[in-house]
């Protein structure tokens, strides 16, 4: 009887896509932040830290995800992805490390970081116009988080 490759291959292929750590859509309204337990539902809002072995810790705000990293449950090396949605566009995901804040009062967001996304810094200083924001990158708004 001769193994059928296809099939084999098809099996291997899979298995590596479904092992891949990738952010996944908010279902808002029942997804829940690891953190604060609230329910995740503005869709301007909303992060995802992602393990190297595909783990999906989602968070409601900014604030939460500091407080996750800071709190050492997962080790540095271990993290494979930080992603935060594009205050602009509902489950469009950006590598926080890529990614400018606009962090001031105007900004509502669930847990009070007071922290909105935006794909580059021109999109940034666009939604800042006539606002008291200031324009930070990740590493900036994290040392400001408690």
């Amino acid at each position: 009887m001769k193994p059928n490759y296809y099939l084999l291959v098809t099996i291997i292929v899979l298995a590596l896509y479904s092992c891949s750590a990738q952010p996944e859509p908010f279902k808002y309204g029942r997804d829940i932040c690891h953190t604060c337990k609230m329910g995740i539902v503005d869709p301007k809002f909303g992060c995802q830290l992602i393990t190297g072995k595909g783990k999906n810790f989602k968070f409601d705000d900014l604030v939460c995800l500091s407080r996750f990293i800071k709190s050492g449950s997962v080790q540095e090396k271990d993290i494979k992805q930080e992603v935060v949605i594009n205050f602009e566009k509902e489950n469009d995901f950006l590598d926080v490390n890529k990614t400018f804040f606009v962090v001031g009062p105007e900004v509502k967001s669930p847990m009070g970081s007071h922290a909105a996304a935006f794909v580059n810094k021109e999109a940034a200083e666009k939604f800042n116009t006539g606002k008291t924001g200031t324009i930070l990158t990740w590493k900036e708004l994290l040392l400001k988080l408690d």
